[in-house]
């Protein structure tokens, strides 16, 4: 279709065509107060939508009414941006599970203006977690967060432990022994050949202690 030009006569073969193909643009299937309605907007200009009102988190497998919804809350979540409250909406978007510690809730405490967004590995699997799952909420915590604060993006294990205290007892006897020491004096055991330990050498053959010679 050929629409009547509005150019002066001298207009270039471009300049023409270029008007041919802005006219065309502005022959939608419905008013223009339509297109921008969320509820209203054909579903095959909803893209075109959410990249007008710049939703970051946009996903092409959505379903329509999900991408509705999200093109009606592109404003509010503008106002919303920059605080906790959107970094938590977004997490909550992927799982209930993930949080944010604040750098003066972390102990140690981080350096100011950071925060951790942190997977617990005991409830959150790490096949969730996968490289497309994980850059997309770098993406979108990135995109919601303060533009002063920096993230990191933790996988940590909550470990809770219980203190038992248990007593016991063991049953037994004791008995205490008295013991004399006496010297033997019947020989003189200097003179015998001794080991190293001082121990008497004894001789198989006569059945008595060597004598040193």
């Amino acid at each position: 279709m050929t629409y009547p030009s509005v150019l002066p006569p001298r207009s270039s073969p471009l300049e023409k065509s270029l008007e041919q193909v802005a006219a065309h643009l502005t022959d939608l299937p419905a008013p223009i107060r339509d297109i921008w309605s969320p509820q209203v907007c054909p579903s095959s200009h909803l893209p075109w939508l959410a990249w007008g009102l710049a939703i970051s988190h946009w996903k092409p497998e959505w379903s329509e009414p999900r991408k509705r919804d999200a093109v009606a809350d592109a404003i509010p979540f503008h106002k919303r941006k920059g605080t906790r409250g959107a970094v938590e909406e977004v997490l909550s978007w992927y799982h209930p599970d993930l949080t944010i510690v604040e750098w003066h809730e972390a102990n140690p405490q981080r350096a100011p203006h950071t925060f951790e967004v942190r997977a617990p590995a005991n409830v959150i699997p790490a096949s969730f977690l996968n490289v497309e799952t994980t850059e997309a909420i770098i993406r979108d915590v990135a995109a919601a967060k303060p533009l002063r604060s920096h993230f990191d993006f933790v996988q940590n294990m909550d470990l809770k432990a219980g203190l038992y205290l248990a007593s016991g007892g063991m049953s037994g006897s004791f008995a205490r022994a008295d013991y004399t020491a006496v010297r033997d004096e019947s020989r003189d055991w200097a003179s015998l050949l001794q080991t190293e330990d001082g121990e008497p050498l004894f001789d198989g053959d006569t059945a008595d202690f060597l004598e040193a010679s």
